[in-house]
């Protein structure tokens, strides 16, 4: 006696092929404009903000030292471990890197290899980086 195949829906037919050639969904369209959107959104307040600082000549000043506060004052955990590697000649270990950066071996780990992937650092030695 031979076994019965399970019969598949044509929903679940149709979803392998739009996933498996990529085809986009109503769902992901919809998720990119409204991308598009907060994009654009963005776009014309950058804009309308840049045209009042230029009209106004004594607001520009401050512009400016308020754009300074609000800019980025902490380094990324991935520019920390970098500019630690960068200033080594020889290179740094996963030892010196925790020691310097105060981050976690694992997360150490995952940047350091990430960078290698990318080709910003290299191995020089078995546990040891430089750029």
């Amino acid at each position: 006696m031979r076994k019965r195949r399970k019969s598949y829906s044509v929903d679940a037919v149709i979803r392998f092929f739009l996933q498996y050639y990529n085809i986009p969904t109503k769902r992901d369209i919809a998720k990119l404009s409204m991308k598009m959107e907060r994009l654009e959104e963005a776009l014309k307040a950058s804009r309308l903000g840049a045209r009042k600082a230029k009209k106004t000549g004594a607001v520009k000043g401050r512009a400016k030292k308020k754009q300074a506060r609000r800019g980025r004052a902490k380094m990324t955990a991935t520019e920390k471990v970098l500019s630690v590697i960068k200033r080594s000649s020889k290179g740094v270990d996963i030892a010196r890197l925790k020691a310097r950066t105060g981050l976690e071996d694992k997360k150490i780990r995952n940047i350091v290899f990430r960078l290698s992937k990318q080709g910003t650092i290299k191995r020089v030695g078995r546990g040891v980086y430089a750029v």
